[in-house]
């Protein structure tokens, strides 16, 4: 009888010093961003997964989807806060759906932990909330890692031009007039159009490009622009030596279409990674859904759950303020390298995760990307110039 009691006190006693969570998770699962937000989500349930077996952490996710929408991601927020009532949201993918919750998130106040939204128009409108963790890196961070690469094709390549492609939205827009002046100190003419995010339609901008004959077409959007400009830039005769984008995501089976060949991008992840972290990610991602992505949104989303439950377990409560208090000194290794968070760059937020050290550049070729640049982590050499005609 006295080991049935020891034994029923053991299993209570680990019951009540396991902490439980409620956890929203607001994502693009659907618009222009649902392959960054399903490969988030992928990664985010893996965590969970892994977090629950554990044991020391419960995790209860309650999902919705934004739609890449700002009209319908406010709605879905509160439904987060005021049906749901959870106080700890993991989300903001797009950077236009992440400004437009600042407001319902400074008046409802949960620990938010943002997955993507790079624009620094985010920055500044979460400036001063204090329970905001950003682990992407921001625009600038994303533009001081391409500026690398662009030096060096200007400097190695006698790349001298480059026509900018960017979408009218934060994502694309916001610091486009710093960019395009940081090219010109490094040498190069620079032609910079938007386009309207969505619309597909980039003959016009491309057949003016043609003109200015430019060494880099270089494009700021997202995974659904990637096709429309690989084609239409061929149907007007614009023969760049480098097609370069930086989307958060790319199309889906993209590698399996010849158009795709040749072309470039920055990405913070590929499956090729070598470090432990990744590895394991790889593996256990393989596992569970059997198959291997490329989208480095999945082991985001899945270092952000890694992290809530660290910082949950050091803080022994399900207290927003108090697991706040744990991942602000949080510092864990990750697929993407150690993580620790500080104030971002400009001092606007506290909490700063990653920044421009987690870039590369790749390119596709022979029908799948391979890292090219910087050298330390290249598999194969840039082609350049790349063919990009119709044959």
């Amino acid at each position: 009888m006295r080991k049935v009691l020891g034994f029923l006190a053991l299993v209570t006693g680990l019951a009540f010093a396991q902490t439980s969570l409620k956890v929203g998770v607001i994502l693009p699962l659907s618009g222009a961003s649902a392959v960054s937000g399903k490969a988030a989500l992928n990664g985010i349930q893996l965590a969970a997964d892994e977090v629950n077996t554990a044991g020391k952490v419960r995790l209860e996710l309650v999902v919705v989807d934004d739609g890449t929408d700002a009209a319908k991601a406010v709605p879905a927020f509160t439904k987060l806060m005021t049906v749901d009532k959870v106080d700890i949201v993991i989300g903001g993918l797009a950077s236009g759906v992440t400004f437009a919750l600042s407001g319902p998130v400074k008046q409802y106040g949960p620990l938010f932990l943002v997955i993507g939204a790079a624009s620094s128009v985010v920055e500044q409108a979460f400036e001063g909330y204090p329970l905001f963790f950003h682990y992407h890196p921001w625009d600038y961070h994303n533009v001081a890692a391409a500026l690398q690469f662009f030096q060096y094709l200007n400097r190695e390549h006698g790349a001298r031009k480059v026509a900018i492609l960017y979408e009218d939205g934060p994502f694309g827009s916001a610091g486009i007039g710093v960019y395009k002046q940081q090219l010109e100190k490094l040498g190069y003419q620079v032609q910079a159009e938007p386009f309207k995010a969505g619309s597909g339609q980039f003959t016009a901008i491309l057949t003016r490009f043609r003109a200015f004959a430019p060494d880099i077409l270089y494009w700021i959007g997202y995974d659904v622009d990637a096709l429309p400009i690989a084609t239409q830039a061929r149907q007007v005769g614009l023969r760049p030596k480098l097609i370069y984008g930086a989307p958060p995501s790319w199309p889906i089976g993209f590698e399996k279409n010849p158009l795709s060949n040749d072309i470039a991008g920055m990405t913070a992840w590929l499956p090729t990674v070598a470090n432990a972290e990744s590895r394991r990610f790889v593996e256990a991602y393989r596992k569970k859904y059997g198959e291997v992505t490329e989208e480095y949104m999945a082991p985001m989303g899945y270092t952000i759950v890694k992290s809530l439950a660290l910082a949950a377990e050091k803080a022994g409560s399900a207290d927003k303020n108090r697991i706040a208090e744990a991942l602000a000194s949080l510092k864990m290794n990750t697929p993407f390298g150690p993580l620790s968070f500080k104030p971002s760059d400009t001092g606007r937020t506290k909490y700063q995760g990653f920044g421009p050290e987690i870039w590369f550049q790749f390119q596709y070729l022979q029908g799948s990307r391979r890292p090219v640049f910087p050298k330390e982590v290249a598999t194969r050499p840039l082609r350049y110039p790349g063919e990009y005609y119709l044959r």
